[in-house]
C-alpha cells in the first residue's frame, strides 16, 4: 500500500500533468490543415483554397443546408457557392496592397481528387512587387476548429490566365511560404528580404510549438532528467537528443532516409517505456547520453514527419528546417528552464526517490498506452 507520502507525490504529479494537459492545445497531432495558393499577376489575384472533405463540411453554413456533398446538384453547388462560401469569405478573409482592400469574389467551387477546392479572383489589382506591402488576413475555420486549423499559404508571382495558373500551382516551386494558424492570421509581406525573414521565423516558431506541444517528446526529455540530474547533466543529455534528432530530421527532410510513420511513432512510446523502466529498475544509469542519443534518432523522424507537411519548395528546404529545429531546441530549453526548478522545490518535501518511482511509474503508463495505441492504430488516446 502507498504511504502517505507516495500518495501526496502521486496526486502532486498527477495534478501537473493534468493541468499542462487541459491548458496547452494539441497543435502537431490534431490540427485541420489545410493550403491556399495565391498567383499575383500585374493586374489580378487567383486564389485556390484546399480544404479535406472533413474540414469542408465544418465551414459555417454547409452542415445546416443538409446537402449530400458527394453528389451535388447543380442548383445545390449555386447555392453553395454564392449563398454560404462568399458570404462566409467575405468575413473570414481579407487582402490589402497598399492599405487598400480588394473585394475577393468566389469564382466556382471545385472538387478535385480528395479535396474541395474553393477558386477566389481580385479583379483590377495593380500589383508591382518592387512598391507594393501586402497583406492576408486569413481566419477561415477559426471558430469551427476552435483555433487548431492551420493553412499553408503559398505565393506565386505570375501572370499565367486561368487556363494555365492550375499549372504554375502545380508544376513550379512557390515563391514564398507562410503558416496561417489562429495565432499567425495576418501575412505581411512588402519585399523579398522581409518574406524571407518571415519565412525564418513562421518555421522557428512551428518548432517551438511543435516541441511544447508534442507531448510524447516532453515526456521522453522529463523520464530523462527526473532521476536528479544537475543542470550540467541535464544539458549534456539535451545536447545528446539535439545532436541525434537533428541528424535524422535533415536526412528524413531531404528525402535521404524514410522510415513508416507508424513505426517511427511506435518506438517513440518504446523509448519513453524504456527510460522510464531504466529509472525504476537501475541503481545506477550510465550512458544515459548514449542511449538519448540513439533514441533521438528516431525521434528526429518524428519531427520530420510533421515539418514535411509544411514545406512544398525544394530551394527553401534547408533553411525550413535549420529554423525548425533551432525553434526546437528552444522549445527543449524552455521545458528544462521549467521542469529543473520544480524537480528542485519538489525534493524539498520528497526524496528524490520517490519523486523518480513515482513520476516513472506514470510515464511508464502513459508511453505504454502509447505504443498499444499507435501500433494497432486505436486512436483511444487524445494526445
Amino acid at each position: 500500500m502507498l504511504t502517505k507520502g507516495f500518495r501526496k507525490l502521486a496526486a502532486l504529479i498527477l495534478g501537473i500533468a493534468l493541468l499542462l494537459v487541459g491548458v496547452t492545445p494539441i497543435f502537431a497531432h490534431d490540427m485541420y490543415l489545410g493550403a491556399s495558393k495565391w498567383a499575383f499577376g500585374k493586374d489580378r489575384i487567383l486564389s485556390t483554397i484546399e480544404l479535406d472533405p472533413a474540414i469542408f463540411q465544418q465551414l459555417k453554413g454547409i452542415k445546416e443546408l443538409g446537402y449530400d456533398l458527394e453528389n451535388l446538384t447543380d442548383d445545390q453547388l449555386g447555392v453553395l457557392t454564392n449563398d454560404i462560401l462568399q458570404p462566409y469569405i467575405d468575413e473570414k478573409l481579407s487582402v490589402s496592397i497598399n492599405d487598400r482592400e480588394y473585394p475577393i469574389k468566389v469564382d466556382h467551387l471545385k472538387r478535385e481528387g480528395t479535396f474541395w477546392v474553393i477558386w477566389l479572383r481580385i479583379n483590377d489589382v495593380d500589383f508591382d512587387w518592387t512598391e507594393n506591402k501586402v497583406k492576408i488576413n486569413y481566419r477561415l475555420l477559426d471558430e469551427e476548429t476552435k483555433g487548431q486549423h492551420v493553412n499553408i499559404g503559398y505565393i506565386y508571382f505570375t501572370d499565367a490566365d486561368d487556363d494555365s495558373v492550375q499549372g504554375v500551382f502545380d508544376k513550379t516551386q512557390p515563391d514564398l511560404q507562410y503558416i496561417f494558424d489562429s495565432n499567425n492570421a495576418v501575412w505581411e509581406f512588402s519585399d523579398k528580404s522581409a518574406a524571407f525573414l518571415s519565412e525564418i521565423s513562421t518555421y522557428f516558431i512551428l518548432g517551438i510549438k511543435h516541441i511544447l506541444t508534442g507531448y510524447d517528446h516532453i515526456a521522453f526529455l522529463l523520464a530523462l532528467i527526473v532521476i536528479g540530474l544537475s543542470a550540467k547533466e541535464a544539458l549534456k543529455i539535451i545536447t545528446a537528443f539535439t545532436v541525434a534528432h537533428s541528424i535524422t530530421l535533415l536526412l528524413a527532410a531531404l528525402h535521404i532516409v524514410n522510415l513508416n510513420a507508424k513505426f517511427v511513432e511506435s518506438v517513440i512510446a518504446l523509448s519513453i517505456c524504456y527510460i522510464a523502466v531504466e529509472n525504476l529498475f537501475l541503481k545506477q544509469i550510465n550512458y544515459r547520453w548514449l542511449v538519448t542519443f540513439m533514441f533521438g534518432l528516431v525521434h528526429g523522424f518524428g519531427f520530420a514527419s510533421v515539418l514535411q507537411e509544411y514545406v512544398a519548395d525544394k530551394s527553401n528546404l534547408v533553411r525550413s528546417v535549420v529554423s525548425f529545429n533551432v525553434g526546437v531546441e528552444i522549445g527543449q530549453l524552455m521545458i528544462l528552464l521549467i521542469t529543473l526548478p520544480l524537480l528542485y522545490a519538489i525534493k524539498k518535501k520528497f526524496s528524490l526517490g520517490r519523486i523518480t518511482t513515482v513520476s516513472s511509474a506514470a510515464i511508464f503508463i502513459i508511453g505504454f498506452l502509447w505504443f498499444v495505441d499507435r501500433m494497432f492504430n486505436l486512436h483511444l488516446v487524445p494526445f
